[in-house]
């Protein structure tokens, strides 16, 4: 059974791997696509400019990491069992969410460059807990009140979701400049 176990986390592990890779491919991709003072234009008064959806994908990511490396306790039900509740909610295109304030983004202006370098660093932070933790088990250190008790390979698929609803947002805001 344990063997059984590991092969199926690793091909967990590979089905993630793969997800989150072309998720931060396209995320930087996209962020490529604005200029220095693109990275900083706001379509409306009540929306980000890109240089804030980036920060504020850097932050999440950030604060999740230490979540993700830290506490957790053996998952007593499917550890991918909340994964499509995840992806619903995030890929709904329609829907409008507002930010944990630790996670909101500063006014700016904010230089690609650095951008850039941070969100490498959170992708380098995130694929090392892909790479090195038990994707099966429980994150303790933080509770989601909409989605309860999540796996960390729940939490990492909705990095992978939020990001890819911020490259939405991204790809709108480039194609509007």
């Amino acid at each position: 059974m344990e063997n059984q176990t590991t092969t199926h986390q690793t091909d967990a592990r590979i089905n993630l791997l793969t997800v989150f890779e072309n998720t931060a491919g396209n995320l930087l991709s996209t962020i490529a696509l604005f200029n220095e003072q693109q990275i900083n234009i706001s379509l409306s008064a009540d929306s980000w400019s890109a240089g804030q959806i980036a920060e504020h994908i850097f932050k999440s990511d950030s604060q999740l990491v230490p979540v993700l490396n830290g506490g957790a306790k053996p998952a007593e039900r499917n550890p991918a069992e909340k994964v499509k509740m995840i992806k619903d909610l995030f890929l709904d295109f329609e829907a409008k969410f507002k930010s944990a304030p630790e996670i909101c983004p500063s006014d700016g202006p904010h230089q690609k460059h650095q951008i850039v370098e941070l969100l490498q660093t959170a992708i380098s932070e995130v694929r090392d807990v892909i790479n090195s933790q038990d994707l099966y088990a429980i994150s303790t250190d933080l509770v989601v009140p909409f989605f309860g008790e999540l796996t960390r390979l729940e939490w990492l698929y909705l990095i992978c979701y939020h990001t890819q609803k911020h490259i939405h947002q991204l790809k709108n805001i480039r194609q509007s400049l």
